[in-house]
């Protein structure tokens, strides 16, 4: 396939997801209890959808704020178990993108469900990348949103916040667009959300939507880059944005993540004549104040062609025009400033050592990936603890334990009941990153005074209930 033929292939076939969750904040130890995707064509019309939901994992503390925000306090009592239902989304996400490569849909999800969903099918031995691999691509519709918030305010009338800027949440968008909100926060009605708002962006501005699909893949989003002179990028890395003008220079050739541009605004002259060191040490921190921006590959991006759209740069598009040229006028400097991307100091992260936490650190290997899926089929406690035996990976070992009691205690031998037993009782009772019981039945109390409608109460009650009665059951043994 050509690139245009093979971009073309992403416009027939659409996965838009949505997560309900324990809680909020301690992203690596809260857990999907709900989730919701919609297929659809290239038109966002609909072709199947799943919704499945599940109870917390016994390790697990729900949290009082996430379930008065969702509501989904049945699943507090659900016999489905998260094992199950990650299996079926994952099983159902390969059926769909398995014809033809699909493109996920979330919103804000690269900030929160699009991890969630990879830890999450990672702690249940299923391929975390799905969404990524298998030509498949990802995109966040929140950056879309806000692209438009800029380059046509007047399209939606958007909630303005307190500071003056338009607010791009996604139950505030779709109501100023006349969608009954009343049912937002549920997985399935805020995918449909996300669909009716995609089209209505395709009907408004055709051609902006097909450069951010394009945007999709890693392949995609370079070819974007490459071929737009001037390209306005939006950066938003938290409530305030910087819009800059800028012009791609190549692909850091140790990080193909990486999308190496500079910024058209800084005088050309002072740029093209920095020094390898100065260089270096722009590049290092690209979003301060620096002519060099780095653009992830791998992620979702507020990106447009600034010849077609108006970000209103206070620089002439005709100079930014010139500027751009002038450096492909300049190809030794380009290839300088992309061998100093390779000399930069490679940030050290961490190292994570609870489990849950270690799906960057190393991938399981391809003999255990093939035990996986016969662990998956097997049908016999025998057999699926046979194959436990098996893996290489301990942490692979640990989760197989961990779903298997999940799965039920009767018939597991003693060591693995007794593991999990006392994993349940360190989450529950002593400190660490995860969700601390004692700081949320406080905040029980708190949200008790604050939220008195019934249908409020109702909730904070069932929660705070809940989490009595699993204290309750473990300091009792």
């Amino acid at each position: 396939l050509t690139k245009e033929e093979n971009y073309m292939k992403y416009q027939n076939r659409y996965i838009f997801s949505d997560t309900e969750t324990t809680g909020r904040d301690e992203k690596d130890f809260i857990q999907i209890i709900q989730s919701a995707s919609m297929l659809t064509d290239g038109n966002c019309k609909t072709l199947d959808k799943i919704n499945v939901s599940c109870a917390p994992l016994p390790w697990t503390v729900p949290t009082p704020g996430a379930y008065l925000t969702h509501k989904k306090i049945d699943t507090l009592q659900s016999s489905a178990t998260h094992y199950q239902m990650m299996r079926s989304i994952h099983e159902q996400w390969q059926t769909w993108s398995q014809p033809e490569p699909a493109i996920f849909i979330t919103y804000n999800g690269h900030a929160f469900d699009e991890e969630l969903y990879r830890k999450q099918f990672f702690w249940n031995l299923l391929d975390p990348f799905v969404t990524n691999t298998n030509g498949n691509g990802r995109s966040d519709l929140l950056m879309l949103t806000r692209l438009v918030s800029q380059l046509f305010p007047d399209l939606i009338d958007f909630e303005i916040n307190k500071n003056g800027n338009p607010v791009c949440k996604l139950e505030s968008v779709v109501s100023r667009l006349g969608l009954d909100t009343s049912n937002a926060h549920d997985a399935l009605s805020d995918c449909v959300f996300m669909v009716e708002l995609l089209k209505f962006f395709m009907a408004a501005q055709p051609k902006l939507v097909d450069d951010y699909l394009l945007q999709a893949t890693k392949q995609g989003c370079a070819e974007f880059l490459a071929k737009t002179k001037v390209i306005g990028y939006r950066h938003q890395p938290f409530a305030r944005f910087w819009t800059y003008p800028v012009k791609f220079l190549g692909i850091n050739p140790i990080n193909q993540n990486e999308a190496i541009c500079v910024d058209l605004n800084y005088p050309l002259e002072d740029v093209i004549d920095l020094g390898y060191q100065d260089i270096m040490r722009y590049l290092a921190k690209p979003n301060a104040e620096s002519p060099f921006k780095i653009i992830r590959l791998n992620k979702s991006h507020s990106l447009a062609d600034a010849n077609e759209f108006d970000f209103r740069f206070d620089c002439p598009l005709a100079e930014l025009n010139a500027n751009a040229e002038a450096y492909d006028k300049n190809p030794e400097w380009i290839e300088r400033v992309l061998v100093a991307s390779t000399d930069l100091e490679q940030k050290e992260w961490p190292k994570k050592e609870i489990i849950e936490q270690t799906i960057y650190e190393k991938f399981f290997s391809n003999a255990d990936k093939s035990l996986f899926k016969a662990f998956h089929a097997a049908e016999s406690l025998e057999e699926k603890l046979s194959l436990c035996a098996a893996f290489n990976d301990s942490r692979a070992k640990e989760f197989a334990h961990r779903i298997l009691f999940q799965e039920g205690k009767s018939n597991l031998p003693k060591e693995i009941v007794t593991f999990n037993e006392s994993l349940i009782k360190e989450r529950w009772t002593a400190e660490g990153p995860w969700p601390c019981v004692e700081t949320y039945l406080n905040e029980a109390e708190e949200l008790k005074q604050e939220r008195t409608s019934a249908a409020d109460q109702h909730i904070i009650e069932s929660v705070k209930n809940y989490l009595y009665n699993q204290q309750r059951g473990i300091q009792h043994g």
